[in-house]
């Protein structure tokens, strides 16, 4: 079974419910993100923590 649940808020992909498992991401703000937005909006901020968690020399 696959039943719309709304659109991604960064690209406006549609993102469904398929077999009972959420095809994205529900956000705090009860927003929703693919799981391809998702993934992206990660690896950038890892790349952003690993750049500040650095200790100076």
């Amino acid at each position: 079974m696959r039943e719309w649940i709304g659109k991604c808020r960064d690209c406006g992909r549609d993102i469904y419910c398929e077999n009972g498992f959420l095809n994205g991401v529900v956000l705090e703000d009860q927003s929703l993100k693919c799981f391809g937005c998702a993934e992206q909006q990660d690896a950038e901020n890892e790349g952003s923590m690993q750049h500040s968690e650095k200790d100076p020399d």
